[in-house]
Parts: C-alpha cells; structure tokens; sequence
C-alpha cells in the first residue's frame, strides 16, 4: 500500500517530575521537530502529528527509546485516524470546520 497516510494525536508525560510537565513536553517537541518526514501542531493537551504510518510509529517508537532510560515511569496515549483518500488533513480538517461556522 503506498499512501499510508495517519494523523496521531500522541500526549507523551512522565510523572517523575512534579505537578508541572511543561520541561519534559518541551524535550519531546525538540525531538519531534528534528524528525523531517512527520508534520506536527503542539496543542495544550498533547500534540498531532501526520505522515506515513511507518513514520509517524517510528517517531513515537524514537521518542520512547529516547526518553525511558531517563525517567522511572512514562504514559503515552495514541489515537490513529487513517484515511486512503487524503493527505494534509491536519490543516483540511480545521478548514473545513472554520468554513462551516
């Protein structure tokens, strides 16, 4: 299959480090942006990400190698949207809703 094309909404925490998780939100954005091939928008509950499957996966598979030797526990949440027919959806989506209001 060619176009395996998935948004991700992925919240990534650990709860080692207090009531504020904003210091390791920010080392994964780091690691994320430094992946070319995985479009992403930070949200304030977590992050979306789109590209191909095996990209996307690989990038969260790479943010948890990077991050669990560090921390004692991590809680990583995925919800996968996967549609054949499109591409760039992450921006199509909210123009479609905007258009509507």
């Amino acid at each position: 299959m060619n176009n395996q094309n998935v948004i991700c909404e992925l919240v990534m925490v650990t709860y080692d480090i207090g009531p504020s998780l904003s210091p390791f939100v920010a080392k994964v954005i780091k690691e994320i942006k430094k992946d070319t091939k995985v479009k992403h928008i930070l949200t304030p509950m977590g992050s979306v990400l789109e590209g191909q499957w095996k990209d996307v996966m690989s990038l969260v598979d790479d943010l948890f190698q990077r991050f669990s030797p560090d921390f004692e526990r991590i809680g990583i949440t995925m919800k996968i949207d996967y549609r054949r027919s499109k591409q760039n959806r992450i921006e199509g989506k909210i123009k479609s809703v905007e258009e509507k209001l």
